[in-house]
């Protein structure tokens, strides 16, 4: 699974006004990275569909954002479940010495575009939230 964490230039800033106004940055913070969860999770179901023989990998995609605090990070997975049966993700992004990579599929969890647009859905969720607050 690859991990998608974001952050904003002047955020601890932003946070510190949040807290100041009794804004629960937690709970901001989660919504933030489920909704970019939720942004880029169907370009990821749509590049392994090709790939469906015994449905087992595509059944291994995480369909329900699990959001991972340390201390005042939070992240949340995307992609594919290695220990449920994922792992083929692995060699279809990366390819092998016999099989070249997908690289649709790649991009849809690791590149530019899916990054921008996990970028862009939580920014709106964050702005929403300052917004609100009047800030």
């Amino acid at each position: 699974m690859a991990k998608m964490t974001l952050e904003f230039e002047g955020f601890d800033e932003l946070i510190q006004r949040l807290n100041s106004f009794g804004k629960d940055t937690h709970e901001i913070a989660e919504k933030s990275l489920t909704k970019g969860f939720e942004a880029v999770t169907p370009g990821i179901a749509a590049a392994i569909a090709p790939h469906r023989d015994t449905g087992q990998t595509e059944g291994a995609l995480v369909r329900t954002p699990h959001i991972k605090w340390q201390g005042t990070m939070a992240s949340v997975d995307v992609g594919f479940d290695i220990p449920h049966g994922g792992i083929a993700s692995v060699f279809l992004m990366f390819g092998t010495p016999k099989m070249a990579p997908d690289r649709n599929l790649y991009n849809s969890v690791y590149g530019a575009k899916a990054k921008r647009l996990m970028r862009q859905s939580a920014e709106e969720v964050l702005y929403e939230a300052i917004r609100r607050a009047g800030l």
